[in-house]
């Protein structure tokens, strides 16, 4: 495999998934996050980007192999084809998962997430400032919500996390978990204690105005049947289950829910 390291010669491999409008995969085509590598007879590629390795072009096994040999803890993805998916199983690379894939709608209903974005009782939520960004990676379970920033300033200055507290502390929150020009992947979270109360649609909810005010498309990708509900709920549409390969028996990243 030769990897790809420019955003230019990135670029030129979009063409292996013609017609994606997933962050995460366009986010490494784009240069904002992973790596990229095309098999030398330049007819396959693979993008490695935050523990999601996306296998476009002709299915080869000798470049599948090559490639879960260099991942052996990721959600392998095909892009649709059927071809690959049959080498990974026939491999026996991972455990068979269904994700279910959402379209952002052309427009979000405003007065519906306003009413869905107001907390429950003893609950205040905002913007995720410094403080918060130390919050999210003291834990597990939060990490996610900031992993993409480099430090707490870019975090804050970036005012896109909202975050459910309650006395100070972060109990949910819904983030970037990866981003290109114009568009950004959702991650939510919720703490296990604070779970079944609402919090993940209010964050979610607050979440999603702020990219409407900024002009940013939100992109979801459900793991759960729980999740694509929930995405289901506050206006996004079409669910598209797809088959993915869970490596190692990873049960993460969620990237939503």
């Amino acid at each position: 495999m030769n990897e790809r390291v420019t955003r230019e010669e990135r670029g030129e491999l979009k063409r292996f998934f013609p017609g994606t409008r997933d962050t995460l995969l366009l986010s490494a085509l784009e240069g904002y996050t992973g790596r990229a590598f095309e098999n030398s007879a330049k007819t396959a590629a693979l993008v490695v980007s935050r523990g999601f390795v996306f296998l476009g072009g002709k299915a080869q096994e000798r470049f599948f192999r090559e490639a879960a040999a260099c991942f052996p803890d990721c959600f392998l993805t095909f892009h649709g084809s059927r071809a690959w998916l049959q080498i990974a199983r026939a491999w026996g690379a991972g455990v068979a998962m269904t994700r279910f894939a959402m379209e952002t709608p052309e427009k979000f209903d405003e007065a519906l997430l306003s009413r869905l974005a107001v907390p429950p009782a003893g609950y205040e939520v905002r913007v995720g400032d410094a403080e918060a960004y130390g919050q999210c990676l003291a834990a597990a379970w939060s990490e996610d919500l900031a992993s993409c920033y480099g430090d707490a300033q870019a975090f804050a200055a970036d005012a896109l996390m909202i975050g459910a507290f309650r006395d100070g502390a972060l109990a949910a929150g819904c983030g970037v978990y990866a981003r290109t020009a114009d568009s950004v992947e959702i991650e939510i979270d919720t703490r296990p204690d604070c779970r079944r109360q609402g919090l993940a649609a209010c964050c979610a909810a607050a979440f999603l105005l702020q990219c409407v005010r900024r002009g940013l498309r939100p992109h979801w990708d459900a793991m759960t049947p729980i999740s694509r509900d929930l995405a289901l709920k506050l206006g996004f549409v079409r669910p598209l289950p797809y088959p993915v390969v869970c490596r190692e028996e990873k049960t993460g990243p969620a990237r939503s829910l």
